[in-house]
């Protein structure tokens, strides 16, 4: 298939946005095998079951499958959070019942037809995840199998078809692997972000679901969120004018709409010199539900409590159940359950989880009137807090292959 290449410079304009830049014009693509349903046996040797010192390979000899990473000419140190032009995204279409072949196609764009329900009526859902390249040359993604789940979830509740798992996994494994020069190298602290997106493609002009959807991976090098790994805690605000999700809406599935709603508070937000903003509970405004793009985690350290909300409008997040499993294995206490906003005083530290940047450290909370002036603010660290750092710092360290991945969250690239 061929797809003609234009230039169309995007500009993000928020750190919770990706600014999309020209991409290299290319028209071919490389048409792959849609995967059968992996056994358990088989997905379970794509797992990383542990680093063993004396089983490290030279970068050469680990690399010989899929090539190396972080052989592409990108300024590695200078990687931030953005949209960079790849080699390649993978397509796949699903018509009259079946999902196509898989696609590796070098064209950044798509040629979509004007009635896409995507279009008129939001039918599409994305996920966010992570591969990342280990000392010993070799790639592995975190947790993939979760990603899948989770788009499933989204795309049934606007009703569009399942992915299976193993294909989802398989499709992720693909890209990563066509697009392997561009996993940032061991060491400079970045990752090859994910992007899978499920999407309307077929025409609808009355309310109804379509009968063509597209699946796309595409792939993006990033560094660390914030310079050096983990910043310095920010301070947020709270929203009491808008609200993220309705209590039987779709706030617990990953559709694009979610998103488009926190653009204006979140733009008010940082006008009020507030880079972060934590949303309350549509029903009452007295529970604590999520940030705009992560959930919310409250630490007690002197009780050893992590709390997090429990709530049907909440985004179930996969940084957030990796994180509550760390801080069991750590002899933490981890509560999913309401959080009424007075709750806030009673937290030493909290934290702001996601793909993204595995945690944000969050140094206040500030309630506004009616007026715009200050009505309640919650105190948490000035620097980045004990249990925030350790959280973080055992994450990364398995993401990175340096610690033992005892719950097998690791996929190999192969």
């Amino acid at each position: 298939m061929r797809i003609s290449s234009a230039f169309l410079p995007l500009l993000a304009t928020t750190q919770t946005c990706l600014g999309f830049i020209a991409a290299p014009a290319s028209q071919s693509s490389l048409r792959l095998p849609v995967p059968d349903l992996i056994s358990s046996d088989s997905r379970s040797r794509r797992h990383r079951h542990g680093v063993s010192s004396g089983s490290r390979l030279s970068v050469s000899a680990a690399s010989t499958e899929v090539g190396a990473p972080g052989t592409a000419d990108l300024p590695w140190s200078e990687l931030g959070f953005e949209f960079r032009p790849t080699k390649s995204h993978l397509r796949m279409v699903y018509r009259d019942g079946k999902w196509g072949e898989a696609e590796l196609v070098e064209s950044p764009y798509l040629n979509i037809h004007i009635g896409a329900t995507a279009l008129h009526y939001g039918q599409s859902c994305f996920e966010g995840l992570k591969a990342f390249a280990h000392d010993d040359g070799s790639v592995y993604m975190f947790r993939p199998d979760e990603n899948g789940k989770r788009i499933n979830n989204s795309g049934k509740r606007v009703m569009m078809p399942e992915i299976p798992v193993s294909t989802f996994i398989q499709a992720c494994n693909d890209v990563v692997k066509d697009n392997i020069a561009y996993v940032p190298p061991y060491g400079s602290g970045g990752a090859l972000y994910l992007r899978p997106l499920l999407f309307g493609s077929g025409p609808r002009i009355g309310l109804q679901p379509a009968e063509e959807y597209t699946f796309i991976v595409l792939v993006i090098p990033v560094g660390d969120y914030y310079k050096g790994g983990l910043a310095k805690p920010v301070d947020g605000l709270i929203v009491e004018d808008y609200d993220r999700a309705a209590p039987l809406g779709v706030g617990a599935a990953k559709v694009a709409g979610n998103y488009a709603a926190d653009l204006i508070p979140n733009m008010e937000a940082k006008a009020k010199g507030f880079p972060i903003c934590l949303y309350l509970d549509a029903a009452t405004h007295t529970m604590v539900e999520e940030f705009s793009t992560s959930n919310f985690i409250g630490i007690d350290n002197e009780n050893k409590r992590y709390v997090t909300p429990k709530s049907p409008s909440v985004l179930p997040s996969i940084t957030n159940k990796s994180l509550q499993t760390i801080a069991k294995d750590e002899g933490m206490s981890v509560e999913q359950r309401d959080i009424v906003v007075a709750e806030l005083e009673d937290f030493d530290e909290a934290i702001a989880c996601g793909t993204a940047v595995v945690v944000t450290p969050v140094g206040s909370l500030t309630r506004l009137d009616a007026n715009g002036d200050e009505a309640a603010k919650y105190q948490f660290t000035e620097d980045v807090g004990e249990t925030t750092r350790r959280l973080y710092d055992q994450v990364r360290s398995i993401q990175n292959g340096e610690v033992e991945d005892r719950h097998n969250w690791n996929f190999k690239v192969e």
